[in-house]
């Protein structure tokens, strides 16, 4: 088994900055791509349980989630893994399945493991387990929902501001009666989608928005949008990945051409909006920049010699306007 004396030499620097390294500190790029090539050559192995036990530090970071079904979850699952272990730490992560009873019990399990640092993916916490998550002596960041809490992190989403603009620019297109496919209303996320689409409604008096509650699944996406073709919509803005799947099943179905018959934007980025055609006008939450703020923050936190005040992040969703929208001034100017 390869020592770190011989990583240190395989790199061409010093122990103490392949020890640096180790403990998760920012070094010269090129110095930090020589030892994690060396590593991965000599297949080096830490004894992280030794080091644990030294420094009551067991370079671990819990990630609590609602569920893990979903695009938007896997994927932070995998791309926050990625950056911490690039920081010399690994992740134990569980989920509450939807059984929001079970939070307490699952921050339990998350604690007896010694994590360091805890992340909260789209957890709304109950005044109570607020308490809890309040008397916790590790740091803790909250991504896309926002916790007024002294300890806690909060890195959010700017989901009202980027729905609001996706509906102004429709409406700017001419667009006077838009269907919207909306989640349930039980969570902060939905809320602020919608709040941000009737705020731009609400802005022209001669624009109707015809709303529609799904749950999430696609099933729902795909009746809703079924009776939407039956309210002569101009324009549908679906607010949730999975809805949007079944909403343009439902107009692939149909006799509507999207962009031409009829206009088409959801929420949530998926591979589909790029190959099928017209490609398809979609809001795509900054999945890489969110976990790489989660992971240097809670390192950043982790390290320092006094505690850090908790702070807000806004991250912007990415507005990717595509030909799914038709522009009807433009048409009729030509």
């Amino acid at each position: 088994m390869a020592t770190i004396q011989e990583v240190a030499a395989h790199a061409g620097v010093s122990v103490g900055s392949v020890s640096r390294y180790l403990n998760g500190h920012q070094l010269k790029p090129t110095n930090m791509e020589k030892i994690a090539t060396a590593i991965k050559t000599l297949n080096y192995q830490e004894n992280f349980l030794a080091r644990g036990l030294k420094n009551k530090q067991t370079r671990s970071i819990g990630l609590l989630m609602n569920h893990v079904q979903n695009q938007f979850s896997a994927t932070f699952i995998a791309t926050v893994s990625d950056e911490l272990e690039k920081l010399g730490y690994s992740i134990v992560v569980s989920a509450l399945r939807d059984d929001a009873s079970r939070l307490k019990e699952k921050l339990d399990f998350l604690m007896a493991r010694q994590i360091d640092g805890l992340l909260l993916f789209e957890i709304e916490p109950t005044t109570l387990d607020q308490q809890y998550i309040k008397a916790l002596t590790i740091p803790v960041a909250s991504i896309n929902i926002p916790l007024s809490l002294d300890n806690v992190d909060s890195i959010v989403m700017d989901n009202r501001q980027s729905t609001q603009a996706v509906m102004e620019k429709i409406i700017a297109y001419g667009h006077q009666h838009i269907g919207i496919i909306a989640a349930p209303q039980q969570d902060i996320i939905a809320k602020e989608r919608l709040t941000g689409i009737q705020e731009a409604v609400n802005k022209h008096p001669q624009v109707t928005a015809t709303i529609y509650f799904g749950d999430y699944s696609k099933a729902s996406g795909y009746q809703n949008m079924q009776q939407l073709l039956t309210q002569d919509v101009s324009a549908v803005f679906v607010c949730n990945y999975k809805m949007a799947l079944g909403a343009l099943q439902a107009l692939y179905e149909s006799d509507q051409q999207i962009g031409t018959d009829i206009s088409f934007a959801s929420f949530d980025y998926f591979d589909l909006s790029e190959i099928v055609y017209p490609k398809l006008t979609v809001l795509r939450q900054p999945i890489k920049e969110i976990s790489q703020l989660a992971a240097k923050r809670m390192i950043e936190r982790i390290q320092a010699k006094e505690p850090l005040t908790a702070t807000t992040y806004v991250c912007n969703n990415d507005i990717l306007w595509r030909d799914s929208i038709a522009n009807f001034l433009e048409d009729e100017n030509k």
